[in-house]
C-alpha cells in the first residue's frame, strides 16, 4: 500500500488577502488555496514546511491525517485569550500541547503512530471540527478532556495518574465533538465511564444581555464600537466576557475529579463487557426469532432448496446449501437432527450425480 498524507488549513476569524493566498500557494506545487482554506495531499513525498508555522502565520485551524494511522488537529489563538493554567491538566505528552508559535498560542492535538502499524485512512472534517476552537474560547473544555482520554489510552499512562477536571456535558456531545471522537478514535466506553461524573450543561446565570449592556460605561461602549469598526478580531469575545463580568454570569467550571486513570479504565472495561453481553443476548434473541419464523415455513424452505438445485447453476447451488444450513440450525434448535439427516440423505441420493452440489454439501458439514 502506498503512503497517503492529507494536510488542510482553514481560516475562521478572517479571509486571506490575495497576497497571503499567493504566499501559501508558493509553499507547495500541489497545494490548493482559497480565501478561507488550503489543502494538499501526498501519495509520495511530504510537505516541506512546519504545518504549525503555516497555521500561525495564515490560518486558525489545521487538520492532518495519514493512512498509517496518524491524526492531528491544531488551533491558533491570539495571545492571552487562553487560560493556560486551566488547560494544563489536560495536556499529555504525545497527545496535546500548548505552544507559542510566531506570536500566537497553538493548541496541537495529535496521535502519531510513528511505527505505522495501522495502515488505515481515517478522513476528518475540519469544517465541522472548527467550531471546537470557539468552544475552548468560551471555556468549554470537553474537547481537551476527550483528547486526554485518547492520549491516556494510547500511551498507557500510569494507573495512579489523576483524571483531569471533568467538564459538564459529556453526555450531550455536539456534532463537532462527535466528529473529533470519530476522527481520533476515542473509545466510546471510556467516554461512557467519564460521563458518569459529568453534570448536564446549564446556561450561565446572570443578568439579561440588554441589562448587562446598559451597565457598560460610555467610554467602554465607545471603545468596543471603535474596535469593531476597525475590524479587530475577537472584539465580540472580549465584549461578551466583559458583559459576563457585569452580569455576574460565570462559566460552568469543570468539576475536580477523585478518580485515577486506572479506575476510569477499569470502569470502561466493565462497560465494554456489559455491552458485549447485551449484544450477545440481542443476537441470540434475533437468532431464535429467525428460527421460529423459519419453522412456520420449513416445508416450503425444503421445496425452495430443491427448486434451486434443479436450476443446475453454481450460484443456485450456493443458495440451496445456505438454505439447508438454516434448516439444519432449525433442526438443532428443535431437537430434530435425526429427521433432518434422513431427509438430507434422501436429497443427496436424488442428486448424487451432481458433483458440484455434492462437494458443497460435504463442505457444509450438515450431517
Amino acid at each position: 500500500m502506498s503512503e497517503y498524507q492529507y494536510y488542510q488549513w482553514q481560516t475562521i476569524d478572517r479571509l486571506l488577502t490575495p497576497e497571503e493566498q499567493a504566499q501559501v500557494k508558493r509553499l507547495s506545487s500541489h497545494i490548493e488555496v482559497s480565501p478561507s482554506s488550503a489543502w494538499v495531499e501526498y501519495h509520495y513525498g511530504d510537505f516541506k514546511h512546519d504545518p504549525n508555522q503555516v497555521l500561525a502565520r495564515f490560518f486558525d485551524a489545521f487538520m492532518y491525517f495519514a493512512n498509517w494511522g496518524s491524526q492531528r488537529l491544531a488551533f491558533r489563538f491570539p495571545k492571552d485569550l487562553l487560560d493556560a493554567r486551566a488547560l494544563q491538566p489536560y495536556l499529555l505528552k504525545y497527545g496535546a500541547s500548548l505552544e507559542a508559535v510566531s506570536g500566537y498560542d497553538v493548541l496541537d492535538l495529535s496521535f502519531l503512530d510513528e511505527d505505522g502499524e495501522y495502515w488505515e485512512e481515517i478522513e476528518g472534517n475540519l469544517s465541522v471540527m472548527a467550531q471546537l476552537r470557539q468552544d475552548i474560547l468560551d471555556g468549554d473544555y470537553r474537547l481537551l478532556y476527550l483528547a486526554w482520554l485518547r492520549t491516556a489510552d494510547a500511551t498507557k499512562i500510569k494507573e495512579e495518574s489523576p483524571e483531569p477536571p471533568v467538564p459538564a456535558g459529556l453526555k450531550e456531545l455536539t456534532p463537532a465533538l462527535a466528529e473529533f471522537c470519530r476522527f481520533f478514535g476515542v473509545d466510546e466506553h471510556l467516554i461512557q465511564a467519564a460521563e458518569e461524573a459529568s453534570p448536564a450543561l446549564r446556561p450561565p446565570a446572570g443578568l439579561p444581555l440588554a441589562e448587562a449592556i446598559g451597565r457598560l460605561t460610555p467610554a467602554e461602549r465607545d471603545s468596543f464600537l471603535l474596535r469593531l469598526a476597525q475590524g479587530e478580531v475577537h472584539v465580540a469575545l472580549a465584549l461578551n466576557r466583559r458583559l459576563q463580568q457585569l452580569s455576574g454570569a460565570t462559566a460552568q467550571t469543570p468539576a475536580p475529579s477523585q478518580r485515577t486513570w486506572g479506575q476510569l479504565r477499569q470502569r470502561a472495561t466493565a462497560l465494554r463487557e456489559e455491552a458485549k453481553q447485551k449484544a450477545r443476548e440481542e443476537a441470540e434473541r434475533k437468532r431464535v426469532a429467525d428460527l421460529e419464523a423459519l419453522a412456520l415455513r420449513a416445508e416450503q424452505a425444503w421445496r425452495d432448496a430443491e427448486a434451486l438445485i434443479e436450476q443446475k447453476q453454481m450460484r443456485a447451488y450456493d443458495e440451496a446449501v445456505a438454505l439447508l444450513r438454516q434448516l439444519h440450525e432449525l433442526a438443532v434448535y428443535q431437537g430434530k437432527v435425526p429427521e433432518f439427516v434422513t431427509r438430507l440423505a434422501i436429497l443427496r441420493q436424488r442428486y448424487v450425480k451432481r458433483p458440484s452440489l455434492m462437494d458443497r454439501l460435504q463442505k457444509a458439514h450438515l450431517d
